[in-house]
């Protein structure tokens, strides 16, 4: 026999497991629902059926009246036990237990509608209490972008989700009540503080906080950024638990964001410009060496000819990958934008990045994606035409663009291909796929894992040859060497595609081929430079350095400066054709008694290319 305490502990399991299913993602919940109504129903027929069957044997339509008034009682919390507790069915013990059992599911059922309609403000504060456990996900900003993310972390069950905003539509309200998610839009939560944090259990160093700052308003993602560092430092919380990602400027807002020695900060911090973010995974997953043809000794058998159609601020980056990521040995690159409004939009990029039109085949057409302009450009180019982004800033007009370039490159037996650019995903509208296949830009693979900077952090780590982790390495990295060490890793399935061979095997290669696919190397890393804003340093300039460096060395033993580069004034000396960078080693080792090798380091960043992949497996 069973004690009094046992039955009351198991009821209050049971009961609390009901509640807390109620309380979690809502199609999971419905799912339960929906079973128990249809389990109840079917048995409860069955049930009082066989019940009233036996007590108005003779009187069949009163047998059915009653078992249908019945059934329905189920559901509103009434049993008609004594019908059946007579028969010879439910004199087991068993038969017993599943009535009660039915009636059970029919009252859960009946409980789970009313939470729905009624409880709302109940299960919110269920999902606030819950939240306080496991892993927190905080989520700032609700956009239809922030809302697919937030169900992704979701679905790993592994994360409590909460979104802030204190603007939401009914539509995103209701899908984020549908995974399970919470929103808070109080004065607390929209300016963080400590009873806000504690609200969420932030207390301690026992659980994992991520913090997402997906707002569309880049500065607000700033500003509420710096508050929850002040409040996470006011609560006593390690930085070592938390790690934010977000969506700004990462030359600005990284270094003041992270932890670093004694300052505190975030222990590890994301920051993605979303343009730039697009434009990178536009490059991961179709990068313009795929759309080339080499020959055996590597180097390019034709042009590499592109169009941009849109130049907002997707198109810019967009613009700058390709220039970074299209440069061949054998080639000659060409860019034409189209869009009507680049002199209203294009100051920025033309201001800081104007060597890309100083040293590139880069034309701009004030004409839409549509225009004859437009078709003229491609007639006269189809059997040279490689790649096409069309990223306007409007989805609908991107489709309208991409599907009729795409039928009218199949007509003139064109073979470049066509993608499609924005936030809402990377889509290639010529690789055969019906419907085409999209790629996300906002998923828990970029944002939580950091998949995409992986190997540009083991390049870091390998540059820094220290006894630090590769996650420390990169956390303390600054913004231009993360830049430089992401250029060169997003180029390295581009080199195993040039050089026809398995990235993840020892490489082999003829000198000619080593030549070539170096000589591609710098014109990658000098593209890379001319994108960032910096230009050849004048030979005038190049000689005064020397001076000051041979001038440094008689005075403490040894020159501090770079002879060759002044990253203040954005010069570098290497940034010359192949063939001179034998006479700049020479120049500069006999000024520095050193024994670099500039064409040399090229080749030697070609072979540690199958180490690094070999790292990735």
């Amino acid at each position: 026999m069973f004690s009094l305490g046992v039955v009351i502990v198991f009821t209050g399991i049971l009961f609390l497991a009901l509640i807390i299913n109620l309380a979690l993602k809502k199609e999971n919940s419905t799912k339960v629902t929906g079973v128990c109504v249809a389990v109840a129903g079917i048995s409860g027929l069955f049930i009082y059926g066989y019940g009233y069957g036996l007590a108005y044997a003779d009187n069949l339509p009163l047998a059915i009246i009653r078992s249908l008034m019945s059934v329905w009682g189920m559901f509103v919390s009434k049993n008609d036990f004594s019908i059946v507790s007579s028969t010879p069915l439910f004199t087991s013990k068993t038969a017993v237990v599943y009535f009660w059992l039915v009636h059970l599911m029919a009252q859960y059922a009946t409980a789970s509608a009313a939470i729905a309609t009624i409880g709302a403000r109940a299960l919110r504060r269920l999902r606030l209490w819950l939240a306080c456990f496991g892993n927190l996900s905080l989520i700032y900003g609700i956009n239809e972008d922030s809302v697919a993310f937030g169900r992704q972390l979701a679905e790993t069950g592994k994360n409590n989700v909460v979104f802030v905003d204190d603007k939401v539509s009914s539509s995103l309200e209701s899908a984020i009540n549908s995974f399970g998610g919470v929103i808070v839009g109080d004065k607390n939560a929209l300016w963080p503080d400590r009873r806000f944090l504690r609200s969420l259990g932030v207390r301690g160093e026992k659980r994992k906080y991520d913090f997402y700052l997906l707002h569309k308003n880049e500065a607000e993602n700033a500003k509420y950024a710096f508050a929850l560092k002040d409040a996470l430092e006011t609560n006593g919380i390690p930085a070592t638990a938390s790690n934010l990602v977000m969506l700004g400027s990462e030359e600005t807002h990284t270094a003041p964001l992270q932890m670093f020695g004694d300052k505190y900060g975030f222990g590890n911090v994301s920051v993605f410009d979303a343009p730039g973010l697009v434009a990178r995974l536009l490059i991961h997953h179709f990068p313009p060496a795929a759309t080339m043809k080499f020959n055996p000794d590597c180097s390019a058998a034709e042009n590499f000819e592109s169009v941009i159609i849109g130049f907002g601020a997707v198109g810019q980056a967009v613009m700058k990958q390709l220039v970074m990521n299209g440069q061949f040995a054998g080639s000659n690159f060409s860019l034409a934008v189209f869009a009507p409004d680049f002199e209203k939009v294009s100051g920025y990029i033309s201001a800081t990045s104007h060597s890309i039109m100083d040293n590139y085949n880069v034309k701009f057409y004030d004409y839409d994606g549509r225009s004859r302009s437009m078709y003229d450009y491609i007639l006269a180019r189809k059997d040279d035409m490689n790649y096409i982004v069309i990223c306007t800033g409007n989805e609908k007009t991107n489709n309208e663009i991409g599907g009729e370039i795409t039928r009218y490159l199949a007509r003139i037996g064109s073979d470049a291909q066509v993608y499609l650019a924005g936030y809402s995903g990377i889509t290639c509208l010529t690789e055969g796929k019906i419907p085409p296949k999209q790629h996300p830009v906002f998923t828990t693979d970029v944002l939580c894992t950091g998949e995409i900077d992986a190997m540009a952090a083991q390049l870091n780590h390998r540059y820094c040859s220290n006894d630090k982790t590769r996650q420390q390495n990169w956390a303390e990295c600054d913004w231009f060497s993360r830049m430089s060490s992401r250029a060169s890793a997003d180029f390295m399935p581009s080199m195993a595609i040039i050089a026809g061979q398995n990235p993840a095997q020892q490489w082999s290669l003829t000198d000619i081929q080593l030549e070539n696919l170096g000589i591609t190397e710098h014109l990658r890393w000098m593209a890379f430079h001319f994108v960032m804003g910096y230009e050849k340093m004048p030979d005038d300039v190049y000689n005064e350095r020397q001076r000051q460096y041979i001038s440094e060395k008689s005075l403490y033993g040894t020159g501090r400066i770079r002879v060759g580069k002044d990253t203040v004034a954005r010069q570098h000396a290497c940034l010359i054709p192949w063939e001179e960078l034998d006479a700049l080693s020479q120049k500069e080792n006999a000024v520095t008694g050193g024994n670099v090798d500039y064409k040399q380091s090229d080749k030697n960043n070609v072979l540690a290319i199958a180490d690094m992949y070999r790292f990735s497996e």
